[in-house]
């Protein structure tokens, strides 16, 4: 090779060993106290620089994937130079160090054309290179080197020099392991916590659709061949087809969320979760966790983290139904779900993101809610992009036939009696009937009717009404009466007869079996107010 030439050096026994015993110490102590890799990768370059007085100083890492050294820590004037350089580990006089697991040493860099890069090495500011191979239990696992001007072609590096640099290749070698091993079992830790909460998420999916399942039982799809059903039920499959938020409008019991999970299930989000959250059920100081889920110990009571309904949706479709119910603080933080994707958990500062698309549901005059500032304006604007209209089952009673004869058969095979008719008799007495509570009012009532009977026909005799609506102050139902009328009526009596309380044991919603939210709703509908006591005036003197 020549005198200017590299040469693979090897150490020698004996020569001046000037405090290696020192300096080995002092540099296993802060390498054996890195943990990360790139900390230990400084620790590498401080303690060479520290005992060779470097002015350049590199170390190189082996990818075993791509089969090349690449650049993990550069110090000196070409530090932007090399940053990033991949070196094929068979290439140049770094990988001849790599592979010969030897030291070699360049007195005149610009005299040596055997790099992998010459012209790069040739520009640079190196001038006489001190490398030397990284290996644990005969695991090659990079390349650390020098550029030192206490070594020189006149001066090359002495066998203390090589041991001593030897020695901290050694420790630099099992401090890199150490790290490399830590840092895996980290992205272990990491990939197993991500593994265990995405089966957390799986479990509570499937809980939540057993949940969904037995709910969905009762109904089980949507029965009916009225224009006013058949036509919401078009709109509900020509709107699921994209991300459209749909909102839902129809009393109590009309059949809300078995339409949105059309709309569900029409879409391309079929395969996720349909979550239904009833938002009136929700307590009042719990609505942001069940919504948006809370960290561990963000409030008294949160012994763990929980995600709430949007990250358990995530993927697929949330309703909410009876979203007028929803509190002022909660709608606003749902329209900013609305408008940006992304959450934060109650006691959480970072930002989660959602793919969730939101179908709302409501039974109330939510016009006459915003006047009433209990719902906000750009909430309601963001949720009524496709609004679909369910009519009440008394506008509709061509479908009680067919809805009584199907809940009949659902029940009675849910109960194990065997088949049941509903006879033409019991259809006449359903058809006579307002349905206030709609069709869940309808099978509720088939429901008792299957419990006692005792053939396999339902008869007249074993369809009961709720005693509210049957109470001696109710009108006979008379044809010349519109059904509109004959619910007046109904809630005027029930009003009389609970003293004008409304909510309660004992107030009108209770003897209707209606929500107080609902009956409101009806009282506005129909123009029915409080009459206004007259003050007595006293005779002046």
């Amino acid at each position: 090779m020549g005198g200017t030439g590299a040469t693979s050096v090897e150490a020698r026994p004996g020569g001046e060993r000037p405090n290696v015993e020192v300096t080995l110490i002092r540099a296993a102590r802060a390498l054996s106290s890195k943990l990360d890799l790139d900390a230990a990768c400084v620790a590498v370059l401080d303690a060479v620089e520290d005992v060779f007085g470097a002015q350049a100083s590199w170390i190189l890492l082996y990818d075993e994937e791509s089969d090349v050294l690449r650049t993990k820590l550069f110090r000196g004037p070409d530090s932007a130079v090399y940053a990033g350089v991949t070196v094929p580990a068979g290439a140049g006089l770094v990988g001849m160090a790599f592979q010969s697991r030897q030291v070699v040493f360049v007195p005149d860099v610009r005299a040596e054309d055997r790099w992998f890069d010459p012209a790069r090495v040739h520009r640079s500011k190196l001038n006489s290179v001190f490398m030397l191979p990284l290996v644990c239990e005969d695991r090659g696992l990079g390349v650390v080197g020098l550029d030192s001007p206490r070594f020189t072609a006149d001066r090359p590096p002495e066998p203390s020099d090589i041991e001593l640099l030897e020695a901290l290749a050694a420790q630099a070698a099992v401090a890199i392991v150490n790290a490399k091993l830590y840092q895996d079992s980290e992205e272990d830790r990491h990939r197993l916590r991500t593994l265990l909460n995405e089966r957390r998420q799986l479990r509570r999916q499937v809980r939540h659709l057993r949940d969904e399942l037995r709910t969905v039982g009762a109904y089980g799809k949507i029965i009916g061949r009225s224009q006013g059903l058949l036509e919401a039920v078009r709109q509900a499959e020509l709107v699921a087809v994209g991300d459209t938020t749909v909102l839902l409008l129809g009393e109590t019991g009309t059949g809300k969320e078995l339409l949105a999970r059309i709309v569900h299930e029409r879409s391309t989000r079929a395969g996720g979760a349909f979550v239904a959250v009833n938002c009136a059920a929700l307590p009042s100081t719990l609505v942001e966790s069940e919504l948006f889920g809370h960290e561990k110990g963000a409030f008294t009571g949160a012994v763990t983290t929980k995600i709430g309904k949007f990250e358990v949706a995530n993927g697929g479709t949330l309703l909410f139904d009876e979203i007028g119910d929803l509190p002022g603080e909660a709608q606003a933080k749902l329209l900013r779900v609305l408008q940006d994707s992304e959450l934060q958990r109650v006691g959480s500062t970072q930002s989660i993101k959602v793919d969730v698309r939101v179908i709302a549901a409501t039974n109330q005059d939510l016009a006459a809610a915003i006047a009433e500032r209990r719902f906000r304006q750009d909430l309601y604007y963001r949720l009524s992009a496709f609004p679909i209209f369910i009519p009440p089952l008394r506008d509709r009673m061509e479908d009680v036939p067919e809805l009584a004869q199907y809940f009949a058969t659902l029940l009675s095979a849910k109960l194990g009696k065997g088949e049941m008719r509903v006879c033409p008799k019991t259809i006449e007495r359903l058809m006579t009937y307002s349905w206030p509570g709609n069709v869940r009012e309808l099978a509720n009532v088939l429901e008792r009717s299957v419990i006692l009977a005792s053939g396999h026909e339902i008869g007249p005799d074993l369809i009961g009404f709720p005693t509210a609506i049957e109470t001696p102050v109710q009108l006979p139902v008379d044809t010349s009466v519109s059904l509109a009328e004959a619910e007046r009526r109904a809630i005027l009596a029930a009003l009389a007869s609970a003293g004008w309380r409304i909510s309660g044991p004992g107030g009108a919603a209770d003897e209707l079996r209606l929500k107080p939210t609902t009956l409101h709703a009806k009282m506005r509908k129909l123009g029915i107010r409080r009459p206004v006591k007259s003050v007595p005036v006293m005779p002046g003197p």
